[in-house]
């Protein structure tokens, strides 16, 4: 697989469409942190946040014949993961979602495994993730997934408008607005990279969910 990794999605994808499907897996582990942390902008829990990637995986997977490459699948699938998001958030929530002013105290275990030499600094770093997380889940849902997509994920404006549906002014007005929101000594801080991670043994076990399905689909057909 080591080789493969460096691969461009292009290139792995047309490996899966000439019948590698053991090569998806690549794209999973490429694409699960951003999807997470999709999840969670939109104010799903942990748990919830898995069932929807897996969901957006799977989908991803049987409509692959169908991707033109007219934007990049980074941007192709996160736009199926944020509509999974708004019409779950939209119809309601399930047994395992609660309101987005309940999520940090649901789940504010920090993501990262801890050894024995993390530094102080890094524990730090890790509360003041902590602090921002909970205070984005404070903020509306259109300045959150805005904030998420272009400050944590790095997407462009034009990939953040194209994956929510917006205008690329919109998208700006709305970052704006997701930090006046937020405390000003928490944006000096902030490292984008530890907000809503998704651990490699979360990471692992969404593998194995996906190719359950996937090889529960080809026993089907």
């Amino acid at each position: 697989m080591d080789n493969i990794q460096a691969n461009s999605d292009n290139t792995v994808i047309e490996k899966i469409l000439d019948g590698d499907t053991s090569t998806f897996e690549i794209l999973i582990r490429r694409y699960n942190q951003a999807l997470y942390r999709i999840a969670r902008g939109y104010g799903f829990n942990h748990q919830d946040a898995e069932d929807l990637m897996q969901d957006t995986h799977i989908s991803a997977y049987t409509a692959l014949s169908n991707f033109e490459g007219r934007s990049s699948y980074k941007t192709w699938i996160c736009r199926i993961m944020a509509n999974k998001c708004i019409y779950k958030s939209k119809y309601g929530y399930s047994k395992n979602e609660f309101p987005s002013d309940q999520v940090y105290q649901s789940y504010n275990q920090p993501m990262q495994l801890k050894n024995e030499n993390q530094t102080e600094q890094v524990f730090l770093n890790r509360e003041l993730a902590n602090v921002l997380e909970a205070s984005l889940q404070n903020i509306p849902a259109i300045y959150r997934s805005v904030f998420v997509l272009r400050e944590v994920e790095g997407l462009s404006v034009a990939e953040t408008a194209d994956i929510l549906s917006i205008t690329s002014i919109n998208v700006k007005v709305r970052l704006n607005r997701a930090k006046s929101l937020l405390q000003k000594q928490i944006e000096q801080f902030y490292s984008g990279n530890e907000i809503y991670s998704f651990n490699l043994i979360y990471c692992d076990a969404m593998v194995s969910r996906v190719y359950e399905r996937i090889n529960s689909l080809n026993d089907q057909q």
